[in-house]
């Protein structure tokens, strides 16, 4: 080899040795806040005055999916009344709507900017993916929603 070929080589070992240390960082930086800290409250109270304006009252949620990045967080929780009543669709915002709707489920985007986390987008018993344009629409990573 020669010097010139000898410098290219070690250019593009070197390239792809980072894009693999940077996949690998991705990937550890892809967690779920554990139960009862103050991130995973954080992230579900940005939720929580949407979904209580839609389901016309007070709300908890049951999370089935949580995953956070630093700077995103996509979530997926069935809101319930506190104490774990059902919501009668009937008698909320989608009351009009509740027989076109895949239930209540709900799935959400969440980003951490100017030192609190932030509703982005949201969406209520789809009876589609209707979360997956978001990557390309707010430029979060596909393998936070799922879809890697």
């Amino acid at each position: 080899m020669t010097a010139l070929s000898t410098r290219s080589f070690f250019s593009v070992v070197l390239t792809v040795a980072s894009l693999g240390l940077a996949t690998t960082g991705f990937a550890q930086t892809l967690r779920e806040p554990a139960k009862g800290s103050s991130e995973r409250a954080a992230i579900l109270d940005a939720l929580r005055p949407a979904v209580e304006a839609e389901m016309r009252g007070s709300v908890e949620f049951v999370v089935t999916t949580m995953r956070a990045t630093p700077n995103w967080a996509f979530v997926q929780v069935e809101p319930q009344r506190p104490g774990g009543g059902a919501i009668d669709l009937s008698k909320t915002g989608f009351r009009d709507d509740a027989d076109m709707m895949d239930g209540s489920t709900v799935f959400a985007l969440v980003s951490f900017q100017g030192g609190r986390w932030n509703l982005v987008d949201h969406v209520v018993g789809p009876t589609d993916v209707a979360y997956a344009g978001w990557s390309e629409r707010y430029g979060v990573p596909a393998r936070l929603l799922g879809l890697e």
